[in-house]
Parts: structure tokens; sequence; C-alpha cells
């Protein structure tokens, strides 16, 4: 491979060991080169702006600034695709992640160990993998939107237009339950909307999100701390209830089975996803037709993207994020795309969106 076509790391690492360790690894792969090493977060965003990697290799616990507060400035200034490989993947250490995600972080890996352990060579792929397939992911600047702004609508085969003639005419009572699907960049979404609704919300809310099964738990509680709806893992044959939050428990499907009912399935995953977005909401669309929220949210990716279209084919509600408030604008532009769509809202402004339509 020619170094043009290298994919340009940054290490960032205050352990001298672990910076060795990622070096050799790197530099036995001939598809990267090491552009830079960094000891703390604040000379990791020095490195970003004078060497412009693509991707980042980024430890938390760091001297001087830690992970998080690196990642959250980077991703506001010079932003490039950042993996977290830290210990933070010990579940007694999990609640830290989801500041991780929350900071614009698009995934979270275990350091590997050294040659000697039994599973440095799985380690060493899993990492390789990673760096490799974020590299290639496009990231957004994060800013701070407005709370209120246009509302943006979209027509099979076109760009977001701001028209008031394609707005649905529906009605509170013509839904039986509202879907989230989210990746990379996800959680910071999720929280804008569900901060913002209130516990008399009158519908069941299942939510999907991407994410390592080992922060299934952590990622639940980090929800409920910002929502006053009750958010639960679902089991199966779980009985959907108003004003609920259900999520898949870490490696496991989760499917609407019947009314007001969804379960667990350990089936394969589906486009290289467990849970996936796609059975979630071809699930919803079998059971419940037109009487359906779908919003996909910030993420790499096409999950969801296709089903999102056939949900509003059936004359669902179908709200995607929109580009400018996206971490990673992968599944919702597949969706828009599509023609899946049927409106393009920020977090802030889909929110409205609920609150409005159900008068709370």
């Amino acid at each position: 491979m020619e170094k043009g076509n290298k994919v340009r790391v940054l290490v960032v690492d205050d352990s001298n060991v672990s910076r060795n360790l990622f070096v050799g690894i790197l530099e036995r792969d001939p598809r990267f080169e090491v552009v830079g090493l960094a000891d703390d977060g604040k000379q990791a965003i020095e490195y970003v702006k004078q060497f412009k990697p693509d991707v980042v290799s980024m430890d938390i616990e760091m001297p001087v600034m830690d992970g998080i507060r690196a990642t959250n400035h980077i991703m506001h200034h010079h932003p490039v695709p950042i993996l977290i490989v830290s210990d933070l993947y010990r579940p007694d250490r999990a609640e830290l992640a989801m500041e991780v995600l929350e900071a614009g972080a698009l995934s979270i890996i275990p350091k590997p160990q050294g040659p000697g352990h039994p599973r440095y060579e799985y380690h060493v792929k899993q990492y390789l993998q990673m760096l490799k397939g974020l590299s290639e992911v496009k990231v957004i600047r994060r800013r701070r939107l407005l709370p209120h702004g246009k509302t943006n609508y979209t027509r099979p085969g076109t760009v977001a237009e701001e028209t008031e003639q394609s707005e649905m005419e529906v009605a509170a009572d013509d839904f039986r339950v509202l879907l989230i699907g989210a990746s990379a960049g996800g959680p910071d979404a999720l929280k804008t909307i569900l901060s913002r609704l209130p516990e008399r919300f009158p519908l069941p809310i299942l939510i999907v999100q991407h994410i390592d099964p080992h922060f299934a738990e952590a990622y639940r509680s980090w929800v409920q701390s910002f929502t006053t709806l009750n958010v639960q893992f679902a089991t199966t044959n779980q009985v959907l209830l108003p004003g609920n939050v259900y999520m898949p428990p870490g490696d496991i499907h989760m499917v609407i089975v019947s009314e007001d009912m969804a379960t667990l399935l350990s089936e394969p995953p589906v486009k290289g996803h467990r849970p996936c977005i796609s059975m979630l909401f071809q699930s919803a669309r079998d059971i419940y037709c037109e009487k359906v929220i779908a919003l996909l949210l910030s993420g790499m990716g096409s999950d969801g993207a296709f089903e999102m279209k056939l949900l509003r084919d059936s004359g669902a509600l179908t709200i995607a994020q929109d580009e400018s408030s996206c971490l990673v604008f992968g599944m919702p532009n597949e969706a828009i795309k599509y023609g899946g769509a049927r409106k393009v809202l920020a977090p802030s402004q889909i929110a409205d969106e609920l609150i409005k339509l159900f008068n709370l």
C-alpha cells in the first residue's frame, strides 16, 4: 500500500509501555502510519491540529487533560474519528463510558494485553479493524444548536424542503409506539429528546442503540439519569406500557411480536448488528402498520434506513436527525436518500414535535 493511502493514526496515552505497544502493532500492518504520539489530552489537541490524523487512538485517564475533555474539545473544533482504548472497558468503570460517548468518541475497546496474553492476537485484530473502520467515517463538528428552528420536510427521492404542504395531518391517537434507532453520536441526541418528554408521555418508547454489550447497563442507568420516564431492559414477552422506555439488555435483538408486546431474540446479527434497528422497525411495521413514530438518530452505516422507508410507505411518522446536529450523518442520511424520512429535524425540534403532537 502506498504511503499516501495509509491510515494516519495519532496515539494518545500517558503510558510509555502502552504507546510502544500500539506503535508496534500499527507498524507491523502496512495499512497504517503513526503520525504522532501524545501523552496527555492537551498535547493530543495540538497534534490533531498539527498532523491532521485520519483517526485518534485515545486513552482516558491522563495528566494535564484527560481523554474526555480532550475528545470534547477535538470534536467541537477539529473533528476527527476517536477510538477510546482504555481499561474503561472494565464493568466497574462502565459509567465513565457514557461520558466518553457523550463527548463525541465513536467507540470504546479495551487496551490490548501484551504479546504473551492468550487473547493478544484477538485484541490486536479488534484494534486494527476498529481504527480502519472509524478512519473512513466522516464526522461533523459538534455545535450548540438553538432550541427552536424551521422544520424541514422530505418527500421520497428529494432532499429536505421547507414547505407546509408536505406535513402530515396526524392526531395523537393515531399512534401506538415510539421507536428510536441510534448509533455513534446517538446518546447526545437521545438525551436532548428524552430529557424534555414528561412522565405522562402516552406511548411506550423502544430504543435500539448500537453499543458494546458490556456497557448496556451503564447506558440504561445513564438514560434514566436525565429522564422522568421509567427506563428498563425488555424481557421475553415484555408488555409495553405508556411512559416506559425499553431497550435490549446487551447482545440480543428486540422486536415487537403482537399488540403491546415485545420480545428478545438471540438470532444472528443483521447487517453486522445485534441488536438491530432494522429488525425493530420491520417488526413494528408488521404489527402496527401506520401507527408508529420512528426516529433515526446519528450513527454510522445504514441500519434501519430502508425499514424507515417501509414504515413511511405504510403511513407512519418517520423523522431523521438533521445533518448539522449529527456527529455522524450516516444512518439518517441513508434514510433520507431512500425517501424514508418524512421530516428531518434537530433533536430539540424532534422533542418539540412530540410535545406539540401530544399536547404535553
